[in-house]
């Protein structure tokens, strides 16, 4: 530990001077647990910063979007310590079951994100959107093959979130948003005020059966639930990728694989999940349903992201 606060100490003057922004830390200990077989925590820090000190950001096999992500990395791995030991511990567990994740393997390490900006990475995803090619991190292996990783930080993490309109179809899309700004304006909300969030999510309540918007949403989604199912497994699953794809949950390393057509996959409003554990009605502008693919269950949520006036509800899945 005392090397880890000498460390810290020499980097400080760098590190302090950026700002984290939507880095995942959780990305790049996942990268360098494959490349250098780290332990823990401290393990990880000390060499993440001799890289600094020696002004050796990029490891020959490890590359970034640009100089800078290294950087933000560090500064989420360095708030999350506490939680690092226990992911490292599994992972490693984990992958000694695969041996595509072995280090003789491995040609480059690309840490991607959610905005990749790697030229090769591109290529690869070429004709994809960004629900399909869904991977924070991305393995070349000497064969020239690739493997993707979906790096979650916990297993209470969202697998994905879908905007719910932008799923359906165009006219319906524009149906809504236009049922949603008359209702709004006519209960005296016509643009959004931050002092108004709670009584606008109040309106927008499952038990309000006089808000026409969450009516027509719910008539919307019974009617294309087929549909809409399809398109959920087949973003969950990556289903449409060319190469294999691995989620890491902080628990459970997973090969991402399109449930078999014969398997039970059914979708439909979930009931109990609107009732918290204590029995209580959860006070959430949400809708509720259960996802099943055979024995995965998910609970997907139709909630907003933003505010209600200028967002569409999304469909955040949680794994149960």
């Amino acid at each position: 530990m005392e090397q880890t606060e000498k460390n810290e100490e020499e980097t400080t003057n760098i590190l302090k001077t950026r700002t984290s922004t939507e880095h995942n830390g959780m990305e790049l200990t996942i990268a360098m647990v494959l490349l250098y077989r780290i332990n823990d925590c401290d393990e990880l820090i000390n060499i993440l910063y001799d890289m600094i000190k020696n002004e050796e950001t990029f490891d020959d096999k490890l590359k970034f979007n640009n100089e800078n992500d290294f950087y933000e990395y560090i500064i989420d791995i360095v708030k999350k310590e506490k939680y690092i030991n226990e992911y490292i511990e599994n992972f490693k567990k984990m992958i000694g079951s695969f041996s595509c994740f072995t280090l003789e393997n491995i040609e480059y390490i690309y840490v991607s994100g959610k905005i990749n900006k790697h030229s090769e990475i591109d290529e690869l995803n070429n004709g994809l959107c960004k629900l399909e090619a869904k991977s924070d991190v991305y393995i070349k292996q000497k064969n020239g093959e690739f493997i993707g990783l979906s790096v979650k930080q916990s297993k209470a993490a969202t697998k994905s979130n879908y905007s719910v309109q932008k799923i359906l179809k165009e006219e319906t899309n524009k149906l809504l948003t236009e049922i949603k700004k008359k209702y709004l304006l006519e209960q005296g909300f016509p643009r959004f005020n931050k002092s108004d969030r709670e009584k606008v999510n109040a309106l927008f309540y499952p038990e309000n059966e006089e808000n026409p918007y969450m009516r027509k949403l719910k008539e919307e989604i019974e009617k294309n639930k087929q549909m809409i199912c399809n398109f959920l497994v087949e973003k969950l699953y990556c289903s449409n990728v060319t190469y294999d794809v691995y989620e890491f949950d902080g628990k459970q390393l997973n090969k991402l694989m399109k449930p078999n057509d014969n398997l039970n996959v059914t979708f439909e409003e979930y009931l109990p999940y609107y009732f918290d554990n204590n029995g209580e009605k959860r006070k959430a502008a949400k809708l509720f349903y259960r996802l099943t693919c055979g024995y995965k269950i998910y609970r997907v949520e139709v909630r907003w992201k933003g505010n209600i006036n200028n967002a569409s509800p999304q469909f955040q899945i949680h794994e149960e």
